[in-house]
């Protein structure tokens, strides 16, 4: 089976999301292949689940401040902070043998995000029941660990998050290669974080350089996860663009929705008109 991988990119947190909804969308109408892609953020941006609750005002302005960008992800989840990380995104649905239910889909990925980083030389596992610090703010994702997520040395290493649109999902997530407990809580919080929830935070949570204890190359770990899940989904990656239909969607998605008050200041999910007939999406987060 021949999968697309897209060409790595970094783009703004509005463009991101609006580009993994369009893939989404695209291949929902049968009009494109499974598609892997990896991607940066420019500038460093949070992203929140959408059932979370948006920021506040104060914590807005912060955000400008310190030109830290923000948005509402299709999925759901916790708050992540995309800084010194990779992002990965897999689109693919049951004509691929994705027929639910979420958590098998979601074991299945995570079994090829695991073989990929064994290419390292790294002892991952998948965790095997939900977990969350009774301490930590909930609205923080690397302060629980769900099913299936991806731990190192007893760690969390990788964060995911899952949207479905009728027969298809969308399933992306954060790899750091660095994490500070600090930095996030301060973002997230409205009061300063004790020392207790700084460390317990930076003891829940593990980067790739002080799980390889090394800084790794960016190509290195994309390399080795589409390895992983090429062997794992029996699917050969061919690098390919974006199709010229799935970029019109993208810039509409991107500027009538991602980076639309209306959506990432709003807490749920809404239909929107994009030039398609966008349904709304069945969303899960686990």
């Amino acid at each position: 089976m021949i999968g697309r991988l897209l060409p790595w990119m970094r783009g703004s947190a509005a463009w991101n999301m609006a580009v993994d909804e369009a893939v989404l969308v695209s291949y929902s109408m049968g009009k494109s292949p499974m598609t892997l892609r990896f991607y940066g953020w420019t500038p460093s941006a949070l992203s929140f689940g959408c059932f979370q609750n948006p920021p506040s005002v104060q914590k807005r302005a912060f955000y400008r401040e310190k030109g830290i960008a923000w948005v509402k992800r299709p999925s759901g989840g916790r708050a992540v902070f995309h800084h010194d990380e990779l992002t990965y995104s897999l689109v693919t649905g049951a004509r691929d043998g994705f027929h639910g239910p979420v958590l098998t889909d979601y074991q299945r990925i995570a079994h090829g995000l695991k073989k990929g980083f064994s290419l390292l030389g790294l002892q991952v596992e998948l965790a095997e029941a939900p977990q969350r610090s009774v301490s930590l703010p909930s609205s923080a994702c690397f302060a629980s660990r769900s099913w299936y997520e991806l731990t190192c040395s007893g760690r969390k290493l990788v964060g995911s998050a899952q949207v479905r649109r009728a027969h298809s999902l969308l399933q992306h997530g954060s790899i750091p290669f660095t994490f500070d407990a600090g930095v996030l809580l301060n973002l997230l919080e409205d009061s300063s974080p004790s020392p207790i929830e700084i460390a317990e935070l930076q003891q829940s949570i593990i980067g790739l350089e002080e799980a390889l204890g090394f800084y790794p190359e960016r190509q290195t770990i994309i390399s080795v996860l589409q390895r992983g899940l090429s062997d794992e989904l029996g699917v050969e990656w061919q690098e390919m663009p974006l199709t010229a239909e799935e970029v019109k969607i993208a810039q509409r998605l991107a500027r009538e929705k991602y980076a639309n008050p209306a959506w990432n200041e709003t807490r749920g999910l809404r239909s929107w008109e994009n030039g398609v007939k966008n349904k709304e999406m069945e969303v899960e987060s686990v």
